[in-house]
C-alpha cells in the first residue's frame, strides 16, 4: 500500500514539475487536478501555533458563544484571504474563520485556474509575510505546507460551515477539558495505540463488545441494541457493519459512554467532530486507533477490520 502511494506521488510530480516538492505535498490527493473546479477547505497554521491572529474570547452576558477578537495582524490576514479573488478571479471565497493560531478557509475554483492551487496558497502566503513585516512581527508566519479537504459528497458543504463556525467554541471546551482531549500513546493488548478522550473508560467495571453481522435484519439489530443499552455498560465497537453503526449511534445519543476504535490515528491538531466532540468533553468518549495517522483516504480493508474487531475483544474480554 504504501509503495503503491509513493508511486502515486511520483506520478504525480512528474506531471507537476512547476509546484515545488515539500513535504507538504503528502498531504494532496494523489491525481487530483488542482487547477480545475472544485470547493476547498483550506486549513494552515501559523508557526510555532503562536497565537497571532487573535484572542479566545468569551462566553459573556453579551457573547452567549466564544469568539476570537481577531489582532491587527489577524484583521489584515483576513483581508490578505478575501483578497485573493483580484488575483485570480475564477476563485470564490465561501467561509474563513480565523483561530488564534490557525485558519480554516472554503474556496469555491469556479473555472479552470491558470496555476495549480498551491500557487494561489503560496502566493497569499507571501502577502501575509509582507503584513507580518510591516508590523514588525517575524515571518515566515506560517508553517510549511497547508492541509486541503476537497468537496465530494451532498451536504459536505454545510457540514464545513457548520465546523468553522463552531471552531471558537471547540477551542474554548477543549482549553476547559485538556484531560480529555490529550493524545496518549498506551499499550494495550500488547500492541501501542493512539488514544483520546476518556482514559477511565477501561477501567469500567462492565465493557461490552458491540459485533453485528451484515445479515442481521433491522428489527435483529434494534433488539440487540436494546438488550445492549439496557445493561449500563460501556460499549466498544470499530462500528463497521451497519448494524454496529447504529447501536454506537443509539449509544451516543442516549449518553452511554463508548470507546470506539478507529482506522486513522492521531496528529498534533487532531480532535474529534459531530456529536463525538460534545460527548467526548462530558467524558462519554475513548477513541482508540492501532494505526498511524494519515491525511489521505485509504480504505477499510479486511485486514485492517480484522484488526479492530480484535482490539475491541480485547478490551471487551479485559486481555490488555
Amino acid at each position: 500500500m504504501d509503495d503503491k502511494r509513493n508511486e502515486g506521488r511520483k506520478q504525480w510530480a512528474q506531471s507537476h514539475p512547476d509546484v515545488p516538492a515539500t513535504p507538504s505535498m503528502k498531504r494532496r490527493m494523489v491525481q487530483h487536478d488542482y487547477q480545475g473546479r472544485a470547493v476547498y477547505l483550506i486549513t494552515m497554521s501559523v508557526a510555532g501555533r503562536t497565537p497571532r491572529l487573535g484572542t479566545l474570547c468569551g462566553p459573556d452576558e453579551r457573547h452567549p458563544l466564544p469568539w476570537v477578537n481577531l489582532s491587527p495582524l489577524g484583521e489584515r490576514i483576513k483581508a490578505e484571504w478575501q483578497g485573493i479573488p483580484r488575483y485570480y478571479p475564477q476563485i470564490r471565497m465561501l467561509a474563513l474563520t480565523l483561530m488564534p493560531d490557525h485558519l480554516h478557509g472554503i474556496l469555491f475554483v469556479t473555472q479552470p485556474l491558470p496555476v495549480h492551487l498551491g500557487k494561489v496558497i503560496n502566493g497569499f502566503k507571501t502577502g501575509c509575510n509582507r503584513v507580518a513585516r510591516e508590523l514588525g512581527l517575524p515571518v515566515p508566519l506560517w508553517e510549511q505546507g497547508y492541509t486541503d479537504g476537497v468537496l465530494r459528497g451532498k451536504g459536505q458543504l454545510d457540514r464545513w460551515i457548520a465546523y468553522l463556525d463552531d471552531n471558537p467554541r471547540r477551542l474554548w471546551v477543549k482549553r476547559h477539558h485538556q484531560e480529555l482531549f490529550a493524545i496518549q500513546h498506551p499499550t494495550i493488548a500488547g500492541s501501542t495505540v493512539s488514544t483520546l478522550g476518556n482514559q477511565r473508560l477501561l477501567q469500567q467495571p462492565s465493557i461490552l463488545q458491540v459485533y453485528c453481522s451484515r445479515r442481521m435484519s433491522d428489527e435483529e439489530i434494534a433488539r440487540e441494541g436494546d438488550r445492549l443499552l439496557a445493561q449500563h455498560a460501556v460499549l466498544v465497537s470499530p462500528a463497521i457493519s451497519p448494524g454496529e453503526k447504529a447501536i454506537m449511534n443509539r449509544a451516543l445519543e442516549a449518553g452511554v459512554p463508548v470507546i470506539l476504535i478507529i482506522n486513522n490515528g492521531f496528529d498534533a491538531m487532531s480532535k474529534p467532530g459531530g456529536k463525538l466532540f460534545d460527548a467526548c468533553a462530558a467524558g462519554k468518549v475513548l477513541l482508540i486507533s492501532p494505526f498511524d495517522h494519515h491525511n489521505d483516504y485509504q480504505p477499510l480493508t479486511a485486514e485492517c477490520c480484522r484488526q479492530m474487531n480484535a482490539l475491541a475483544r480485547a478490551i471487551a474480554t479485559r486481555h490488555l
